[in-house]
């Protein structure tokens, strides 16, 4: 029985359930990164920037199992686990490196993908006013009869065609033709760069806030490594009495 003074013992919390579910998604984030830079394509600036906006998207996942994991420092805590928390803490230093490094590496990818996109786009216009040309010139060589029988194959009258003479009428929808053929090639080269640009810009700021959380969390967790009993040892040696003389 209770004596009238005594009070409940209190129960102590167990984080166990935490950091189970910690180190679960950490494995699981293991293998989902695993499934995107394997096997690499290195040099390929498009897959390099497409793994970096991958690796970038998944950052909350081990954010959070890193706080379940470290959850109640050193409480209740194996001995084989002490070392994984370590190898843990140094191993966020080294993801928080490596994502500030994505930043220059995502950049210079994203110049790298605008350049090639814009020298494939203007290839492909080059090629179609080529082909204008070159109708262009069969058109001005070609003979009044001739002219009239093209334009009937199109299904055009010639004597009724917009007022204007078979030749004429062929070259007016040629530039027309060249003319619409310029405002695609537009659209496309503006379409493509706003979307790079815009997935560059989130993937780097995304990047760089990242980066120094996971630095920072090695910053916090550096009783995992033993920094803070060293320097709590050293604080209490300051302040121990001096023995008389």
């Amino acid at each position: 029985m209770d004596t009238p003074n005594s009070q409940p013992t209190p129960k102590v919390f167990s984080p166990s359930l935490f950091r189970l579910a910690g180190y679960g998604l950490l494995v699981l984030t293991a293998f989902d990164l695993g499934t995107i830079l394997l096997p690499p394509r290195l040099m390929d600036p498009v897959w390099e920037l497409e793994a970096i906006g991958s690796v970038i998207e998944r950052i909350p996942v081990p954010l959070i199992a890193m706080v379940l994991i470290f959850f109640g420092e050193t409480y209740n805590r194996a001995k084989i686990e002490k070392v994984v928390l370590k190898v843990l803490s140094w191993a966020s230093l080294v993801f928080g490196i490596i994502l500030l490094l994505f930043i220059p590496l995502g950049i210079t990818n994203a110049v790298r993908i605008h350049n090639d996109n814009t020298t494939q786009i203007a290839a492909q216009f080059n090629q179609q006013v080529e082909q204008i040309a070159q109708l262009e010139q069969q058109v001005n060589q070609a003979t009044p009869e001739q002219i009239a029988e093209f334009l009937r194959s199109q299904g055009i009258n010639p004597n009724q065609a917009e007022g204007k003479p078979p030749k004429e009428q062929i070259l007016a929808r040629l530039n027309e033709t060249k003319a619409q053929m310029q405002r695609e090639r537009d659209r496309e080269q503006s379409s493509r760069r706003n979307t790079l640009f815009e997935r560059s810009i989130k993937w780097n700021l995304s990047a760089l806030v990242a980066g120094f959380i996971f630095i920072y969390a090695w910053r916090l967790t550096g009783w995992a490594r033993g920094s803070g009993k060293r320097k709590r040892s050293k604080a209490a040696k300051k302040v121990a009495p001096q023995p008389e003389a």
